[in-house]
């Protein structure tokens, strides 16, 4: 099926704002608009499951992520004088602005910051990929990911969210698998989006 007209009825999405509707809600409204097929490689992707899809967007989104994840295993293993070895993923071709933004995401102050900054990088790649292809496919794909990181940032103001914040300040700080970094992790100021958060939560 042509999902043109699912597409010009999306709505635009702001990396940290609330999205319209949940994943739920969009599969719904895409359920006449696309094939059998076509939901089944959607579900995949909000599910964060493009590696098991079929689509020409998935494959290409699955070489951006792991690129992006092996820049950010290099920087943190960098900051904890670690090796950065066993935590990479093979990966194909290499992109050159990726590895540069993740560098520079990482000299944010805080790690609410630096993991904000992270994904606007998978956002300006999305961005890309769309011009491609804007009223195709892989236009409601990248919507689906899109979708499911505003969602993720939207929930950040519950409790779920906080918690978040703290695993990626302890994954920041190297608390995952290396103690010896577990008191800096206490000691971190908390940076704008984390006070904002408190306060929300209060």
């Amino acid at each position: 099926m042509k999902p043109y007209y699912l597409v010009a009825s999306l709505p635009t999405l702001v990396l940290g704002e609330p999205p319209p509707f949940t994943a739920e809600a969009f599969v719904a409204r895409s359920a006449n608009l696309l094939s059998a097929a076509e939901l089944k490689e959607l579900a995949l992707v909000l599910q964060g499951r493009e590696a098991e899809g079929v689509s020409e967007f998935s494959r290409e989104w699955v070489r951006v992520d792991t690129q992006l994840r092996n820049a950010i295993a290099r920087v943190r293993a960098a900051r904890l004088g670690a090796d950065a070895h066993p935590h990479l993923r093979a990966q194909e071709g290499f992109d050159t602005y990726i590895e540069k933004a993740v560098t520079d995401a990482f000299t944010k102050p805080h790690a609410l910051e630096r993991e904000l900054a992270l994904d606007r990088i998978r956002w300006q790649r999305l961005d890309e990929r769309v011009v491609r292809d804007p009223f195709g496919f892989s236009a409601v794909l990248a919507f689906a990911v899109r979708l499911r990181l505003a969602a993720r940032w939207a929930a950040m103001k519950d409790e779920t969210g906080r918690a978040e914040m703290r695993r990626v300040a302890e994954r920041e700080l190297g608390r995952e698998g290396v103690p010896s970094f577990a008191r800096a992790a206490d000691a971190e100021e908390p940076g704008p989006a984390q006070r904002e958060a408190q306060r929300a939560g209060a």
